[in-house]
């Protein structure tokens, strides 16, 4: 199938540019954030398919997500803005769709685990990239309403999770909790290809401090990990 009619670019006044490069962003991160409360309410029908696999266990199908987001969301974004915002932007979403897919066909608790971490890393790249994406459609004296236009799609995304989850475990299975983001991701992902323009930082240059990095990922995933595991295992 020849896909350069779906991807290739389109025609549209910078108006109209505008408004789909924002719409896209905020559905990117409306995702990512949508998938930290959604499985959330799914747990007990984890539990009934996954008979094997204690609480504990089946926790990390919850936990896992959050940390790799935690640990990396701030080098993502350093990426981003030395490769190219729109294609880390489109990498990170592309592996969100793929990981979701996985997600969906896990036979086992610990496959599952497995995909929630590549979920999570698409995640940790559509989260502030998005924000970047959408930052530079707005004047400077209104990026105010960009940054507030942002959180308001991450917090509808969070108070939606845990209603859209329990609909969709009460009407069908667990695993379209995951497989309802396919068809959304794969518009996002048509519509950063046709609509949202590349862009860099000019004053980055080379790569991310990668022993900086390190540090960021060991230091928030471990700060992450004692936040959510502490009750657990114990605060002491």
């Amino acid at each position: 199938m020849d896909m350069r009619p779906i991807l290739g670019r389109m025609h549209l006044s910078p108006s109209r540019r505008r408004t789909l490069t924002i719409v896209t962003a905020c559905l990117g991160s409306f995702l990512a954030f949508l998938d930290s409360t959604i499985v959330n309410i799914a747990f007990p029908s984890l539990s009934a398919s996954f008979t094997g696999a204690s609480n504990a266990e089946l926790s990390w199908v919850l936990d896992a997500y959050l940390i790799v987001i935690a640990a990396l969301i701030v080098p993502a974004g350093g990426f981003a803005d030395r490769l190219g915002r729109r294609r880390v932007f489109s990498a990170g979403l592309a592996l969100f769709v793929a990981a979701s897919a996985a997600c969906a066909a896990a036979p086992s608790w610990e496959l599952l685990v497995g995909a929630r971490i590549l979920q999570g890393v698409g995640a940790a790249i559509v989260i502030p990239v998005s924000l970047s994406l959408i930052l530079p459609e707005f004047p400077v004296a209104r990026r105010s309403a960009g940054v507030a236009l942002y959180i308001a799609s991450g917090a509808l995304a969070s108070a939606l999770g845990p209603p859209l989850g329990g609909l969709i475990v009460e009407l069908a299975d667990w695993r379209w909790v995951f497989l309802v983001n396919i068809p959304v991701g794969l518009g996002a992902l048509v519509l950063t290809w046709r609509v949202v323009p590349e862009s860099t930082d000019p004053d980055a240059r080379g790569l991310p401090d990668l022993g900086g990095s390190v540090l960021v990922i060991a230091g928030l995933g471990a700060l992450a990990l004692g936040l959510v595991e502490g009750n657990a295992w114990g605060w002491a």
